[in-house]
């Protein structure tokens, strides 16, 4: 029968569909019946076909698939089955190009096979009378599809056998249009596609055949396949286009004639177009009978001299056989085609022919079409365009650019060579130059000839040859401007060096990476090249001719379903075929991975995927094969049982299949002890190691090998004996040991509270151990708690003492457990402690002194110290202590002692004179002065007598004067001491002054902290609960600070009582020069008040120093949290404002229109206003008039009417806006979830109700008051009627504005959307009664069914 593409099959059954059916094609009447579909509600059971099944990219599309969509029992009549051809084939898209599905939708007959019945049971009780009242009904059958016409053909006729035949178009025929007509045979039979007709092409014989066929090679050739058969008119050729050998084509071109060519004279019997023969060398005439002119004897070699192509030759050829002598690469009898391997015959080539590169995969080629000549070029008009110099050892110079000359330059200021280096676009693959010329001008300075072998120089692909500036003909430089051009060819005409053959040379042209030109003058470079594009045409560019598995212009691609052998040759790699073991036919060209197919991957799809198993090696699509496992889990062969493993099963299962608990994990997935549990991983709170075996029961989950000091059923708790959090992530803040001090806690426990580790601790003692006493308390090792310190509040440092032997920490100088005492040789006990005796030991009876720190001095010692000698007394050194002055210096004294009596004595009298009350007599004051002046005349006699006594005398006392002054000189010491001391004073004040701007520095620092802290915008938690993060730290920032600005006022103060007391003891020593006893003493006490000074200095730059520490390290924390606080992520805003602006523009829009509302409501409340005054006036003047009452009273009645109606309107509009409020209420709580911006809406809809309200008021206020006109119109005689139609008019304008409203069309939008609505809910209810019908039904038969088993054999059988 005739094919046809199958589009869907339909099928309708009169009772209710089968349990199980199939759907069959075949494609010729004795040919094979193939599945289309199956359908079934036990798929593997009846068809061993999976449910509901499909197909992925790359399976198998002609397969057929199962379901169970249309197997169901109901409806029990009337079900359709529809079954698409094309539906769930991966490639339906892309059909036309699709052979395979193509062939799956053809089909020349369709078969149902109904396999099974539907039934409700009756199978059970086997009733034959019941089992044949089942039965197939089919009510309607249909067939999708269209004649298969492969596309040419749009309908179907039947032909002369009364058969149906495709109405073939596009020159085709068959009964599927699937080959061409005969004479169209240009390109070869296709499908026609919704693109292109690919209609089949008549054949060029230009009118000498009527015959042809098509040709596969011609046809890849030249593009067009038809080959003509039996030519006329002495034709030839694929298309009769040429004449047969020795015949030309007449002028007229109907026909050809005979060349008759000389056979002596021409080179062939085959003439040219016009009929003239191919004369030998020297012969003329049209048909070779004679010889040129100039030329002589014909003979079989013909004439001479000979003739040879210019371009392939020397223009010489041999004397005897006239053959001539071709170029390099060229070949042929008159040196007129290029030999094997080289293309593009050149008369401007050396060699003749350029050889064929095609990346050494092919050596047949030829000129390449679409190419012009270009030169890449520098002409340096505006700076050095980016050419540089380059030394030996491979460093860079700079060029220099002329402005004027245009030209760059580059001079070598020693022997060694300097390069000018070209820039990028003279590099990279320059293949299209190669036999092409490099031209540049070069000019040199004068003495400056230096040629090297090396002057052009090229690298590239691991090769680099070089050649002189003199090579190829080229002259030498001057200093005037030359031209030099170099060929960029390999022959030993152009000497590069080394040599290099042609595919080497052409290989460094693929990848050049350097051109270099030794140094001088240089300008105009340009290299000449080819590009795509209009313009003179490039010949030297070839197109090779591939051999198979090659692709590309210069065979430069591997072709589909080939790879590199050697990829790191790269291009110059050959190409083979891949090795895919027969699942794919392609594979990457440069790693040669396969585009593996079939469930299989590798390499060489040499293995299975995960998931399946099998020997990818056999090269079958059935290879491999899925795994019986879970998802996800892969799978292993046994080699010696070929049994099938599960791999990799699923987190917590284990075995064959998978149908196990793994380690770690517990339930019961077969409910062997109970129902079935899954597996799930066993909670221990990571107190388990991972790497153990058996860490829990694998049915209960109970934790078995607790580890971080953890116990309980999962691990939850501490150990006895420790603390802590069990559950915690980090192992350091798990289960800790408690530790407890074993004298600190009540009966040595060693156990502790598991949350806070706090030990029971005896009285007087602390820590979370009971490790330590309280401050003040002492004695821990007792083991019955801690003992009171008892230190002494004035010797003590801090009432603290040691804690094992109590020894208080005393003041200095101070001493005794308790520090209740001054040590010895120390006095003054106060809460300062204690000084120093210092007794001089030679001078003093004792190292201790008195309580007013006084010593007692030896016989001959005085001083505080005891270190000064007793006047009248002196020092030996050589005899210890004080020694008496002889009896003579007793005298003395004792002289010296009555003087000064009487000096004292001659004061007071002084003192007295000044004193007394009592006026002196003349008398008495001159006995008292002659007392006087009698006294101290026996004084100057007693002196002088003296001096003449004892001369000794005077040597003693210039002794004592020599003393004095040594005492002077150490006075001057002391003074000297003094200063420096002052000097030391002035280095601590500048110390201080240092501390405090260290101090300074530490509160700016603070202060930076604290402008820091205030920019830091702290979100204030919107929910009760503890404060986060960023305020306990901003909170303990701000403390921190407060503390070190309080202890920078602290130091402060110690430093400016450091610098008083600095001022104090410099004013102490400037007095100290006052008094020569004391000088010792003071000077003592002040080098310690000095030394107090320096280190309470000292002190203060360290203390200083820790503050502005402290300070820095609070401004960092401070900066790090407002960094932390900037570095917040972001929140997207943009999203929440859209979806505001959206909110906001519905309630606006609903704003809007409840606003317009409410202004027609306001202007009909207006208009009714006016016309309520307008009635009111006409009442006033009807009592004036009369007149025509009862006309009046029927028009104010029609009024009253038309109120009514109106009323009746405002009623309608009211009910409108009802239900535009209930759908803004909708909206409301649509809204609610984002913003609240919908209550403005719903706010305003119930403002325009209130509005609504008040207009219907309004109304009825009018209707009252009308109805109050009408009961005083009785006596109204004449009334203006032009009144009431203006009424009557206003009335009716309102209406219309009423019609115009947009709340019309919105209600009647409303209303048939609820329509809609109730009709969908209407036939929802109805399916469900449908439904329910079916399962009351199901019930019912499901009732009359005996208990137990039964043996269910199906009806019918597939």
């Amino acid at each position: 029968g005739k094919s046809f593409d199958i589009t869907y099959v339909r099928l309708k059954f009169h009772t209710s569909r089968p349990e199980s059916f199939a759907i069959y094609k075949r494609t010729s009447e004795d040919g094979p019946w193939i599945p289309y579909q199956y359908y079934s509600g036990s798929c593997e059971k009846t068809y061993s076909k999976i449910n509901r099944g499909f197909i992925r990219t790359g399976e198998d599309e002609q397969q057929a698939l199962c379901t169970d969509e249309f197997s169901d029992i109901s409806p029990l009549t009337g079900g359709n089955v529809a079954f698409s051809t094309l539906e769930g084939r991966p490639s339906k898209y892309n059909f036309d190009n699709s052979p395979v599905l193509q062939d799956w939708v053809t089909a020349t007959d369709i078969r149902v096979a109904l396999n099974r019945l539907n039934t409700f049971g009756d199978e059970v009780f086997n009733d034959p009378k019941v089992l044949k009242s089942y039965y197939y009904a089919i009510s309607d059958f249909a067939v999708g599809g269209r004649c298969k016409c492969n596309g040419h053909a749009s309908e179907c006729v039947k032909n002369e056998r009364s058969k149906l035949v495709c109405n073939c178009k596009h020159n085709t025929e068959g009964p599927d249009c699937n080959v061409c007509k005969p004479f169209y045979n240009d390109r070869p039979w296709r499908r026609a596609t919704a693109d292109n007709a690919n209609e089949c092409l008549p054949c060029n014989c230009n009118g000498k055949s009527g015959e042809c066929y098509f040709d596969s090679e011609l046809y890849r050739a030249t593009g067009h396949g038809g080959h003509c058969r039996n030519c006329a008119d002495n034709t030839d050729g694929p298309n009769c286009e040429r004449c047969l050998d020795n015949y030309y084509r007449d002028p007229s071109g109907q026909r050809c004639l005979s060349c008759s060519c000389n056979p002596v004279g021409s080179l062939s019997t085959q003439c040219d177009n016009t009929g003239r023969c191919s004369c030998k060398p020297g012969v003329t005439g049209d048909k070779c009978d004679r010889c040129q002119p100039g030329y002589h004897t014909l003979t079989a070699a013909g004439c001479r001299p000979c003739s040879c192509n210019p371009a392939g030759s020397t223009q010489e050829c041999d004397v005897q056989t006239g053959r001539c002598q071709c170029k390099e690469n060229v070949d042929g009898f008159n040196c007129d085609r290029c030999k094997l391997g080289y293309f593009n015959l050149d008369p401007q080539n050396p060699q003749g022919c350029t050889p064929c590169f095609c990346f050494q995969h092919s050596t047949v080629c030829e000129s390449a079409d679409g190419y012009h000549i270009h030169k890449i070029t520098s002409t340096f008009d505006r700076d050095e365009e980016g050419w540089k110099g380059q030394q030996r050892d491979g460093s860079s110079v700079p060029v220099q650019w002329s402005p004027t000359s245009r030209e760059i330059s580059l001079i070598s200021e020693d022997y060694f060579p300097i390069y000018f280096v070209a820039p990028e676009k003279f590099l990279g693959n320059q293949l299209l130059s190669y036999g092409q010329n490099l031209t540049l001008n070069f000019r040199i300075q004068r003495h400056d000839a230096r040629l090297s072998a090396e002057d052009i120089v090229l690298e590239g692909a691991g090769h680099r040859v070089a050649v002189p500036l003199i090579a190829q003909g080229n002259s030498y430089p001057e200093e005037e401007t030359q031209t030099f051009v170099f060929r960029l060819h390999d022959t030993t005409e152009y000497p590069w060096r080394p040599t290099l053959k042609h595919t080497d040379f052409q290989k460094l042209l693929t990848s050049t990476n350097s051109l270099k030109r030794s140094a001088g003058y240089l300008d105009n470079v340009s290299l000449v090249t080819a590009r795509r594009g209009p313009g003179t045409p490039a010949r030297w560019v070839e197109k090779c001719t591939c051999p198979q598995g090659y692709l590309g212009q210069h065979c430069e691609q591997c072709d589909l379903g080939y790879r590199r052998s050697q990829p790191e040759l790269g291009l110059f790699s050959s190409c083979e075929p891949c090795i895919c073991n027969g699942h794919s036919d392609t594979c990457d060209s440069v790693t040669g991975m396969c585009n593996c197919q079939h469930n299989t991957t590798g390499m060489s799809c040499e293995r299975c995927k995960d998931g399946f198993y099998g020997d990818s090696t056999v090269g079958s699509s059935s290879d491999c094969k899925p795994c019986p496992c879970p998802a996800g889990a892969t799978c292993a062969v046994v080699p010696r049982t070929k049994e099938v493993v599960c791999t990799n099963c699923p987190t917590g299962t284990t075995g064959k299949r998978c149908e196990l608990c793994d380690d770690g994990f517990f339930g019961d997935p077969l409910g062997e002890n109970g129902p079935i549990r899954a597996c799930r991983a066993c909670s221990c709170n990571n107190n388990i190691d991972p790497n153990a075996v058996g860490n829990c029961n694998r049915e209960t989950g109970e934790c078995l090998k607790c580890i971080y000091n953890t116990t309980g059923v999962f691990c939850d708790r501490c150990k006895e004996g420790f603390y802590g959090d069990a559950r915690a992530a980090n192992v350091t803040d798990k289960c800790k040991p408690c530790s407890c001090s074993p004298y600190g806690t009540v009966d040595g426990k060693t156990t502790c509270s598991q949350v806070t580790g706090q030990c029971q601790c005896l009285p007087y003692v602390i820590n979370r151990d009971c490790s330590a006493c309280e401050p003040g308390f002492y004695n821990l090792q007792s083991g019955k708690g801690c003992e009171r310190c008892n230190c002494n509040s004035i010797g003590s440092t801090n009432g603290q003492c040691d804690i094992a032997s109590g020894q208080c920490e005393c003041q200095p100088g101070v001493t005794g457990q308790h520090c209740e005492r001054c040590e010895v040789n120390f006095f003054g006990f106060s809460s300062s402690g204690c000084k120093p005796c210092d007794c001089d030991p030679e001078g003093s009876e004792s190292a201790q002194c008195k309580d007013d720190g006084r010593c007692q001095c030896l016989p001959g010692f005085v001083g505080a110290r005891c270190d000064m000698c007793e006047e009248n007394y002196f020092y030996n050194r050589s005899t210890p202590g004080c020694q008496q002055c002889p009896n003579c210096y007793s005298l003395v004294r004792d002289k010296v002692n009555q003087q000064r009596q009487k000096l004292h004595d001659l004061q007071n009298l002084i003192d007295n004179l000044d004193n007394t009350e009592n006026t002196v007599s003349d008398k008495a004051f001159e006995d008292r002065l002659k007392e006087a002046e009698k006294t101290i005349m026996d004084l100057l006699e007693e002196a002088q007598a003296s001096k003449e006594v004892d001369k000794g005398l005077l040597d003693r006392l210039n002794n004592i004067n020599k003393t004095l002054n040594n005492q002077w000189n150490r006075l001057q010491n002391i003074k000297n001491t003094v200063d420096n001391t002052g000097t030391q004073a002035d280095r601590a004040r500048n110390r201080v002054r240092e501390a405090e701007d260290l101090i300074s520095t530490a509160r700016e620092e603070l202060d930076k902290a604290k402008e820091a802290i205030s920019k830091v915008d702290i979100k204030i938690p919107t929910t009760s609960g503890d404060p986060n993060n960023m305020t306990l730290l901003a909170e303990e920032a701000r403390k921190l600070s407060e503390k070190h600005k309080a202890d920078a006022d602290q130091i402060e103060k110690i430093a400016k009582d450091a610098n008083d007391t600095s001022t104090k003891a410099y004013n102490m020593l400037k007095k100290a020069l006052d008094g020569e006893n004391k000088t010792s003493s003071d000077i003592d006490e002040l080098n310690r008040k000095y030394v107090e000074a320096k280190d309470l200095a000292k002190d203060l730059e360290k203390q200083a120093a820790k503050v502005q520490a402290e300070a820095e390290e609070a401004g960092n924390k401070a900066l790090k949290i407002y960094a932390n606080l900037t570095s917040l992520p972001p929140i997207d805003t943009k999203t929440l404002e859209d979806e505001a602006n959206k909110i906001k523009k519905e309630a606006s829009d609903l704003d809007k229109l409840i606003d317009k509302t409410e202004k027609e409501y306001d202007d009909l409340r207006e208009d009714l206003r006016g016309k309520e005054t307008e009635v009111r006036k006409l009442l006033e003047k009807g009592k004036t008039e009369q007149q025509g009452s009862a006309k009046t009273k029927a028009d104010a009645e029609k009024a009253v009417e038309d109120t009514m109606k109106l009323d009746g309107e405002v009623n309608n509009m009211m009910d409108q806006l009802t239900a535009a409020e209930k759908e803004l209420e909708k909206k409301k709580a649509e809204a609610d979830a984002d913003m609240m911006m919908a209550a403005m809406a719903s706010d305003n809809a119930k403002e325009a109700e209130g509005n609504a309200r008040k207009a219907k008021n309004a109304v009825r206020t009018v209707l009252n008051t009308i109805n109050e006109l009408l009961r005083q119109l009785g006596n109204i005689d004449k009334v203006d009627l032009s009144k009431l139609n203006q009424i009557d008019s206003a009335l009716k304008d309102a209406k219309d504005k009423m019609a115009g409203s947009e709340l019309d069309r919105k209600l009647k939008e409303l209303n048939d959307i609820a329509k809609s609505q109730e009709d969908m809910i209407g036939d929802y209810e109805r399916q469900i009664r449908e439904i329910r019908a079916d399962i009351t039904n199901l019930n019912d038969i499901k009732n009359t069914l005996p208990e137990g088993c039964f043996n269910t054999p199906s009806l019918e059988r597939p």
